[in-house]
Parts: structure tokens; sequence; C-alpha cells
């Protein structure tokens, strides 16, 4: 039998959650390194997985600590990224969760490592931005973690047990295991991978699989007859 998780908001991650956009973020942070820093293809994926779900200012601070190529190189992945994050697809049943996540009365938001008006601007031109409670993204100094979820629950007065955390990286879990529960996304990372880094709790293989999780002690779902 499923265990149920009790909330009255989700917190979405972006890339690799509801937009299909990580091989493309993977392909050009990957290449980035090697171009710059001169490291082999394996050497650079891994240094980009490992810190996947970082600011990628942050994956490249932290596996090239000190280095004078740094500011260029984050500068070119950040404009290939805006060129192009507009192409990137949400995943198949990620508009289908969220309409009904917002139906059945849950507030909804997402909250991610990309500027907030790009992830507003990528929703916009889909049509949906509307289903979502609030757009949080990343500026230097507030981030993906405990700087965005002390901001949804001061703004919205919503408490941390009350919130959860949906994401597909072990940087999600680890960013969000201290303030509110979390459900992990499989994809880059397997179940294994979640169990190694901590978390013990749920995971789903597709977004949609989260609808015959989550439960609401503050709404009655309006559902049809």
């Amino acid at each position: 039998m499923t265990e149920l998780v009790f909330c009255k908001a989700i917190v979405f991650d972006f890339d690799g959650t509801l937009a299909d956009s990580m091989p493309f973020l993977q392909k050009i942070g990957v290449e980035i390194m090697m171009n710059h820093f001169g490291v082999s293809k394996d050497d650079a994926t891994e240094k980009y997985v490992s810190t996947t779900g970082l600011p990628y200012e942050h994956q490249i601070k932290m596996n090239f600590l000190d280095d004078p190529r740094n500011e260029e190189a984050i500068k070119e992945f950040e404009q290939l990224k805006i060129e192009r994050i507009y192409e990137q697809e949400l995943f198949p049943d990620a508009e289908l969760t969220v309409r009904e996540l917002t139906r059945r009365g849950f507030d909804v938001f997402v909250s991610s490592s990309t500027f907030q008006p790009t992830i507003e601007e990528y929703f916009r031109r889909r049509g949906i931005l509307e289903l979502f409670k609030a757009i949080v993204g990343y500026k230097p100094g507030f981030e993906k973690g405990a700087d965005h979820l002390k901001h949804i629950s001061s703004k919205y007065n919503i408490d941390f047990g009350d919130m959860l955390f949906v994401g597909d990286s072990l940087k999600d879990y680890e960013r969000s295991k201290d303030f509110c529960q979390f459900i992990g996304v499989v994809g880059l990372f397997d179940f294994q991978d979640f169990r190694k880094a901590g978390h013990d709790g749920q995971m789903v293989e597709r977004l949609s699989d989260i609808l015959e999780i989550v439960e609401s002690d503050y709404v009655e779902f309006p559902y049809d007859d």
C-alpha cells in the first residue's frame, strides 16, 4: 500500500522535474567544462552530475576553485541556456499533473536554479503560468533550498510541515530535507542513488504518479460525480 504524503503546498523543481531539459543542460555544461578547463568528457560529466541541482555558477566554482576562467565559462553557459531553454519541452504529464493538483486545491510553486524571468516566460509561452501560485527563481544570494523555501513559507503563510518539495536531483533532496517533505523523481539519479543520499521517503518514476500519493487535510477535492 502506498504511503500518503499530506501537504498543503507542492514546490516543484524545474529542470529535469517539470521540463525535460537536463539532457540539453548537461550537454552544454559538460562541453563548456571541457572547452574552458581542458578536462576529459568523463571528468566533466562526473563534475557536472555530482553538482546537478545547483546553479551552474556554483557548479563551476565548486569544481574549479578560484580559476580565472570561471566567469567566462559561467557567462557562456547562461547565454546558451537563455537562447535554447524555450525549445525544451515539458515532460508529457507535467501540465496534466499541475492542473490536477491546482484543481484539487493545492498551492503549486516552482523553485529553480534558473533566473525567475526566464522560467516565467517559459510558462507564459505555453499558456500555463497562471497554474502556479508563484515562480521562485535564482539570483545571487537567493537560491533553491533554504532561501526559496523560507521565502515561500513567509510570503504565503505556509508552514514547512505543510510543504512538499518534488525534485530530480540529490541536491534537491539535500537542500530541502531540513525544511519539508521530499519526493524524488527518478531519472538522472535512480532509486539507489536517493537511498544512498539518505532519502527514505517516496520516489516516483513519472511525475503524474504523485497524484496517487499526495493528500491534503486542508481542502475537499472537488471531484466530479
